[in-house]
Parts: structure tokens; C-alpha cells; sequence
């Protein structure tokens, strides 16, 4: 009898390793199951330039509002880059007003220097005139030359400069307008050295501390937003597919965290076959590629904590 019960107990547990066996190599050829992890729309905190970390206001796990303050920072090239744009505005303006103070005396005179310069020609007329009847010195007809030719060359001198000036103070008037608009845009961007988080969510991950020197792009924090997903892995080409089971959005899974199903719904199938991440890859098995899915969870019901391994069932 007890040889017996023995005989029995070993059968059932080597029939049970065996189907343990056969469901871990080719469970998933036979029903449909999948793998995958809950994750939030990521997001990290980085600044355009070089900076140091003056104080880092959260921490792993805090949640936050969007645009919330989660750094202070100081920046050497930033207040460089302020002086020097300040300093270039300074000059522009100053050109500026030159110029236009320039300009504002050409028009100011443009009109007697045209007025002398008709004057001056018709002068020269009515000299040319007598000096033909031979009533007129050769040294009078040619000082009346050289007065209307100074009369022309300096109302032309002042056309052209008016000229000249327009197109000058257009072009650096909308220079100036640039510069002001970069300088703006840089006191926006630095913000008093204020970092602000850029979505609704939770701290994942703080990656600097307080005197820590970061460069331009360089990741501060990482934050994982407040709407939480399943992302899937789940093999393709297999026989349940030929069964009547297709993978389709809008189609009803079941996620299971290990302490219960949470029922949710297909929302997104890639039309690309990834790499399954290290942890999802089975241990003497060739490295597997298997077709992305999104899953959302049904309303009302408290999905499982950010990066948690599920199932889909």
C-alpha cells in the first residue's frame, strides 16, 4: 500500500513538471497569453544649457502637478549669455538713435538744399543767357557754374543718405526687434533658475543632487505621468489565432499583477515586433521578438503601481 501511494505520488509530480514544462515552452502557442508592464507617459526634466544644482524640492515617488517647481538652478553661461545680449541691445539702440537722429536732420534740411540747388540752376540760366550777349565775365559765369554745382551735389548727397538711412533703420529696427525678442526668450527659458516639471505625475527617478554639475540635455529627473497603461508583449503566428482568437482594439483582457485580474481593453496594436525587454526574455531560450499592445484599464478600478510586471490573460 505504501509502495503504491508512493508510485502515485511520484507519477502526479513528474505529470505536473511535465505540464509545467510543456505550458513554459509551448503554452503560448496553444492559448493566447502575454506579458507586459505598467507604465505612465515619461517625461524628464533637462535643461537647454549648462548648469549647477542648487536644490532638488522632491523626491522618488512624490507626485506633482504640472509646472510645479522641482529644481533650482544656476547657470554661468546663462547670466554670460544674458550680459552679452543686454550689452549688444544697449549698442543697437544707441546706433539706432543716432541714426534716426541722422535721419531727422537729413529731412529737416533736404528741403533748403533743394531749394538752394533750383535756385542755384536757374541762377546759372539767366547768367548763360547774358554771358552769350557778351554782358558777363568769364570768372562770374564761372563762379555761378561752381554755386550751382555745390547746390546739386550736396541735395543729391542728402537723397541719397535719406535714402540709405530708411533702408538702414528698417533692417536694424527689425534686428533690434530679434535681439530683444532672444534676450526675452532667454529670461523666459532660464526663469530665474526655476525648473518646472513638464507633465501631471509622479517622480520615478531623481538623478542629481544639490552642487551637481549638469550639461546642456543632461536628464535631472525622470517623471512618469499620472495616466497609467499597460504596455504588452504578445507572440504572434501562433495557433490560438487560428481558433477564432484575434488580437483586436477594443477587444476585453484580463491584466493580472499576482493578486487578482483587472479587466481592461485593447487600445493600440503596433504593426512592429520587438525585442522582449531582459526581464521578459525566458532563461535557455533564443531571444524573442513578439507584437507590441497597448492596454487601457476600465474605469473605476486602482491599477497596479508604475513598472509592475503583469500578465494578460
Amino acid at each position: 500500500m505504501r509502495r503504491a501511494a508512493i508510485k502515485w505520488t511520484y507519477l502526479l509530480g513528474l505529470l505536473v513538471f511535465l505540464v509545467w514544462l510543456g505550458n513554459f515552452f509551448a503554452g503560448g502557442y496553444v492559448y493566447p497569453s502575454g506579458e507586459g508592464m505598467v507604465i505612465g507617459v515619461p517625461a524628464v526634466v533637462a535643461a537647454e544649457f549648462n548648469a549647477t544644482i542648487r536644490e532638488v524640492l522632491v523626491k522618488e515617488g512624490q507626485g506633482l502637478s504640472k509646472d510645479e517647481v522641482v529644481l533650482r538652478i544656476t547657470s554661468q553661461y546663462m547670466a554670460e549669455s544674458r550680459a552679452k545680449l543686454t550689452a549688444e541691445s544697449v549698442q543697437r539702440s544707441a546706433k539706432l538713435a543716432e541714426m534716426r537722429i541722422r535721419s531727422e536732420v537729413i529731412n529737416a534740411t533736404l528741403g533748403s538744399a533743394e531749394t538752394r540747388e533750383e535756385a542755384s540752376s536757374q541762377g546759372q540760366t539767366q547768367l548763360d543767357t547774358i554771358y552769350k550777349k557778351g554782358y558777363l565775365p568769364v570768372i562770374t559765369r564761372t563762379a555761378a557754374a561752381e554755386q550751382a554745382y555745390r547746390g546739386k551735389l550736396d541735395a543729391e548727397t542728402l537723397r541719397v543718405e535719406q535714402r540709405a538711412l530708411g533702408d538702414q533703420l528698417r533692417q536694424l529696427s527689425v534686428a533690434s526687434e530679434q535681439a530683444d525678442l532672444a534676450l526675452s526668450d532667454s529670461l523666459a527659458l532660464f526663469d530665474s533658475g526655476q525648473m518646472r516639471a513638464p507633465i501631471k505625475g509622479t517622480i520615478s527617478a531623481v538623478l542629481v543632487s544639490p552642487g551637481a554639475v549638469v550639461r546642456a540635455g543632461d536628464p535631472m529627473l525622470e517623471i512618469v505621468g499620472e495616466h497609467r497603461f499597460v504596455i504588452a508583449w504578445f507572440p504572434v503566428g501562433r495557433l490560438f489565432a487560428s481558433h477564432g482568437y484575434d488580437l483586436a482594439v477594443g477587444r476585453s483582457v484580463s491584466v493580472d499583477p499576482g493578486n487578482g485580474t483587472i479587466p481592461g481593453k485593447i487600445s493600440k496594436i503596433s504593426t512592429v515586433a520587438g525585442a522582449l525587454p531582459r526581464e521578459f526574455q525566458k532563461s535557455f531560450a533564443p531571444t524573442e521578438r513578439q507584437q507590441f499592445i497597448w492596454i487601457e484599464f476600465d474605469k473605476n478600478v486602482i491599477p497596479p503601481p508604475y513598472f509592475t510586471k503583469v500578465k494578460i490573460l
